[in-house]
């Protein structure tokens, strides 16, 4: 028999980057994603509501919607509950705001590796560190009902907001038509 070549896959490294700087870059994504949001008057335009003629729009309707006003609903279920948190204790909203915050730059927003001390830092590590701050926060406000509140608030609001508002007048980029499934693609560019 012959032997069998073997190749080795390239293995890629990432260059670390400072705290510092890993922070900065992930509140910058986090503001450029915030400023994607569509304008609050067109939201809330009083002519954009009316019932479907038939109610087999309505998964395409809030489909469309939730797509085009993806981040001002993220805005408006964040805002929900953090008045539920305020009305339970303004001490849960620090805390449970800040472990939020954490989430958000640590993980979601964050594109570069993590270093602290000279050592990188895995993002298996990182969740772990911060679904354990979360079960903390929680625990510690008592706030896990009146997050949830909050939360299911907010989540009715923009789905009902997304079965009435009428979505003809809304136009989606091709590229979140294509992978919000409303279009489909036939594989050219």
């Amino acid at each position: 028999m012959a032997p069998t070549p073997t190749t080795t896959a390239p293995t890629y490294t990432s260059i670390p980057i400072p705290t510092g700087d890993v922070i900065s870059r992930s509140i910058h994504n986090l503001t450029s994603a915030i400023s994607r949001h569509r304008p609050w008057s067109e939201l809330v335009f009083p002519g954009a509501f009316r019932f479907p003629e038939r109610l087999s729009s309505l998964p395409l309707r809030s489909r469309t919607n939730f797509r085009y006003f993806s981040v001002n609903y993220s805005l408006l279920i964040a805002t929900s509950a953090a008045l539920a948190l305020v009305a339970a204790s303004p001490v849960a909203l620090v805390v449970v705001g800040t472990v939020i915050a954490l989430w958000l730059l640590l993980h979601f927003f964050r594109e570069d590796p993590l270093l602290l001390w000279g050592f990188q830092v895995g993002d298996r590590t990182v969740v772990c560190f911060l679904v354990l701050a979360s079960v903390w926060a929680v625990w510690f406000t008592s706030s896990a009902v009146s997050l949830a509140v909050g939360v299911g608030v907010g989540l009715l609001l923009c789905t009902v907001h997304s079965l009435i508002r009428n979505s003809d007048g809304v136009f989606l980029e091709e590229d979140d038509a294509i992978t919000g499934g409303l279009i489909g693609s036939n594989g050219r560019r």
